[in-house]
């Protein structure tokens, strides 16, 4: 199987989500992106990459969004063009709900199982894989695969895959943060960074960071900062959006936000640097 598309679907209303919040669950931050953007970056990694991917949302999902995911073919559709969609040279088709964290791994299950197999998060689906179609049925709905079990079976089957998330509340949007905060940082130390206690530390999506830099406990590192190599970030320390040089030793509790640290300097514990 290696032509597959792939489709992240912001649902129009979920009514059952409780996250007490103005904002659906897809647009809540998670490593500094929001939770459909890690959705639609999940199914670009996965294993046989996609022909195509699909986001469909609304005018709060902007291309732009997606821009710095490495896809071929990325589209952005609003709902009420669905009708427009046209999938005939797609050989099947996987819709993933916007609010689910579905790894890449658990992606790349789905699309070598047969057709109308799915990946749930108790009474929810989080994914399907469909042909195209079945796609159009599953997509016309208000909120595509939150009721769509019934389409899928009794032809299809529900697949046995362990860390599959749908959001729905608070509770729910700590465990996918966990989940892409673990990633994370084991990405860093494959990378040849040391972490004393990875389970500490938080650092986001857009944070890059040199070889040999060792991170103490309780650092937050967050927007598009960069640390360089051979640096050490003293404990509890906080950086956003910021430049540390090579070399640097920040003792511990130190802010550092919007600025650089030029190489090789060392600041004291609970200096403050920057801005907000």
């Amino acid at each position: 199987m290696s032509r597959w598309t792939g489709i992240v679907v912001a649902a129009a209303a979920t009514a059952d989500d409780e996250m007490a919040s103005r904002l659906p669950s897809y647009l809540h931050p998670i490593a500094g992106r929001p939770l459909v953007w890690h959705a639609v970056s999940e199914l670009a990694r996965a294993e046989p990459r996609p022909e195509r991917l699909i986001v469909v949302g609304g005018a709060e999902l902007p291309a732009a969004l997606f821009g710095d995911i490495p896809a071929g073919a990325l589209e952005v559709v609003r709902h009420e063009e669905l009708g427009e969609l046209d999938l005939s040279d797609s050989a099947t088709v996987l819709v993933v709900d916007a609010s689910a964290w579905v790894p890449a791994a658990a992606v790349a299950r789905l699309v070598s199982s047969p057709p109308r197999s799915w990946l749930g998060d108790g009474d929810l689906v989080a994914a399907a894989r469909l042909d195209p179609q079945l796609a159009p049925e599953v997509l016309r709905v208000p909120t595509p695969l939150r009721s769509t079990r019934g389409v899928l079976t009794p032809a299809g089957r529900v697949l046995d895959v362990d860390g599959v998330i749908v959001v729905r509340d608070r509770s729910e949007l700590t465990m996918v943060s966990e989940c892409v905060r673990r990633s994370l940082v084991l990405s860093h130390m494959h990378a040849g960074v040391t972490f004393l206690l990875p389970a500490s530390v938080l650092v986001d999506v857009d944070v890059r960071i040199g070889t040999d830099t060792t991170i103490y406990p309780g650092v937050v590192l967050e927007g598009e900062t960069t640390i360089g190599a051979e640096t050490v970030i003293g404990p509890g320390c906080r950086i956003i959006d910021s430049w540390i040089g090579s070399g640097v030793e920040m003792k511990g509790w130190n802010y550092v936000s919007h600025t650089s640290v030029r190489n090789r300097a060392i600041l004291e514990p609970y200096v403050r640097r920057g801005f907000d």
